[in-house]
């Protein structure tokens, strides 16, 4: 446990969560935060922290630095974090090693109880861009999570132009010209070739 003077702070090497992660765990409690805020920096070992998903994995170490500041009744965050990935290209499938990094800002606000129980609960825009705090605890390893998967691409390619795989030998097209025929039309769209056709 790492306890910084003056701050109820709890760090703990792993912790084992579903879907292939282990993360290292520290929580902040915010109802001790010092009147001038605090800077915690941190560096995570890899096996500190492994996140292993189908179509990529956790690489080297994770670091960040975070600036909290505010109470348990609301919480400010300025923040980023590093860390490398390793990731299969959604064209060619091969791996590739990515770098991720983020800026982030950050509000969390203590949860109104009575509000929230209602059936329904019309959120201000304002509302939309905060998040909710459950206790005077701030889990900074679920935090820091959260952000790694923010910061994911939409689509891994090992580069822009990546050609892919040829649809009817599997062949790298980065690498061979397989001399496979070209199909002009989109096979999704083949059945309604047809019924054109046959309209003309």
């Amino acid at each position: 446990m790492l306890l910084i003077p003056g701050v109820a702070t709890e760090f703990r090497a792993l912790k084992s969560v579903s879907g292939g992660k282990l993360m290292y765990q520290e929580s902040i409690d915010l109802s001790h935060l010092p009147a001038e805020g605090l800077k915690i920096h941190r560096k995570v070992h890899p096996a500190a922290w492994k996140i292993d998903e189908t179509d990529w994995k956790s690489r080297g170490d994770l670091e960040f630095e975070l600036f909290i500041s505010g109470n348990a009744r609301k919480a400010e965050i300025e923040g980023w974090f590093t860390a490398g990935i390793t990731a299969n290209c959604h064209r060619c499938l091969k791996p590739f090693n990515l770098d991720l990094q983020r800026s982030f800002h950050l509000t969390y606000l203590a949860a109104d109880p009575q509000r929230f129980a209602k059936e329904e609960v019309e959120l201000t825009g304002q509302e939309l861009e905060v998040a909710y705090l459950e206790s005077e605890h701030l889990q900074l390893d679920e935090m820091i999570q959260e952000q790694i998967y923010l910061s994911l691409p939409m689509k891994f390619l090992c580069r822009q132009d990546c050609k892919g795989l040829c649809v009817h030998c599997g062949a790298d097209l980065n690498e061979v010209e397989c001399g496979c025929p070209e199909d002009e039309t989109d096979p999704r769209w083949a059945k309604l070739k047809i019924v054109l056709d046959k309209s003309k």
